[in-house]
């Protein structure tokens, strides 16, 4: 039989374990991919809205060049901050894409159809 304070000790670890996942995208925000994840998500919601679509059909990526530029260090933090970022967008199963520019602080500046 497990003693009153293993018990709350099992309890106190499972809910720092918890806590340590809820709180993690607040974290993140200030990290390259913290901001790839929230301003991707900005253009999802676009594409979504614009194209009346379920989430599950809108994808949305940082192009590959500007991708690996941050990989390797040298598009920055503070670079992303200033300058913003493009994200390709598409829905899948339907032949339309295009690109969604968002500015350093997330807000879509530019959002294109392809032709």
């Amino acid at each position: 039989m497990k003693t009153k304070h293993s018990l709350l000790a099992t309890s106190g670890f499972a809910l720092s374990v918890l806590a340590s996942t809820l709180f993690i995208p607040g974290a993140s925000a200030q990290t390259a991919a913290g901001l790839i994840g929230a301003w991707g998500k900005t253009c999802k919601m676009r594409v979504v809205s614009q194209f009346d679509v379920p989430m599950s059909d809108a994808f949305v990526s940082v192009g590959a060049t500007l991708q690996q530029s941050i990989d390797q260090g040298e598009t920055t933090l503070a670079d992303i901050k200033k300058q913003g970022l493009v994200f390709n967008w598409e829905i899948r199963g339907k032949k339309v894409n295009g690109y969604c520019s968002v500015n350093g602080k997330g807000k879509i500046t530019e959002f294109k159809q392809a032709i």
